[in-house]
């Protein structure tokens, strides 16, 4: 009779083992595609909690068959029903949106130098030189230019970082755009393009570990509602706070 009730009682674990699981996935905001962090996760069937990290990543028991929901004060709050238990990313949208299209002119972007030419030696060469004097008089014999590889391969990674740095201001330049920004922040025209002009972040910022959209906007509009309204709808504003 003990024998059984062991056998009965580890085939009820293993049932329970099998049936429970975790779920996984990261939870990002439908338009801009940005991790949200904070999102509240509940499991409607067993009433397990958890809340979304830095990354928007998320895990928590379930089994399938049950229902997840997710909620913020900011998001329209969304349930799922689980099918399976594979990692699955989830897409919030705002709960308001008052969109109004806002063109927005990119500044040009400068590269390059003017300088003069670079001399030639001998046989139209860049390695093998004239001698010249300070003034770049001739003064008689050649000199070699031995060439800086490292030079070169420094010349590529910064080429390729500045390659980088655009494509993210581009995606900055995006999730801060007039049209997106209003979703959250109750400005617009001239106010809310000092506001973009005045707050947007630095690529250091953006990539941040801690960064957090919400968060940022909302102590950043903080700091932008201690100056007075008429300088913050003024067109001289960026004038006016140099």
């Amino acid at each position: 009779m003990k024998s059984l009730l062991i056998i009965i009682l580890i085939g009820c674990f293993c049932r329970t083992s099998y049936a429970q699981g975790k779920f996984g996935g990261q939870i990002f905001e439908n338009n801009t595609k940005i991790p949200l962090s904070g999102i509240n996760i509940e499991n409607l069937s067993s009433h397990l909690k958890q809340i979304s990290a830095s990354d928007g990543s998320f895990a928590i028991g379930a089994k399938i068959g049950d229902l997840l929901s997710f909620s913020s004060p900011y998001y329209q709050p969304d349930t799922i029903y689980i099918t399976n238990l594979s990692y699955l990313k989830i897409y919030l949208n705002l709960k308001t949106k008052t969109l109004q299209e806002v063109k927005v002119t990119s500044s040009e972007l400068h590269t390059g130098s003017l300088k003069a030419a670079p001399s030639k030696g001998p046989f139209n060469s860049e390695t093998v030189l004239y001698q010249t004097d300070a003034a770049g008089r001739p003064i008689g014999g050649i000199k070699i230019m031995i060439h800086d590889w490292n030079k070169d391969e420094n010349r590529r990674i910064r080429e390729q970082q500045f390659l980088l740095d655009e494509d993210e201001k581009v995606q900055i330049s995006k999730v801060f755009s007039p049209e997106n920004i209003q979703n959250y922040l109750p400005i617009s025209n001239q106010e809310l393009k000092n506001f973009i002009t005045l707050y947007i972040p630095s690529i250091k910022t953006y990539n941040s570990k801690g960064f957090n959209l919400l968060d940022y906007l909302t102590s950043s509009y903080k700091e932008f509602l201690k100056t007075p309204a008429e300088q913050r709808q003024s067109e001289d504003f960026l004038k006016i706070n140099k």
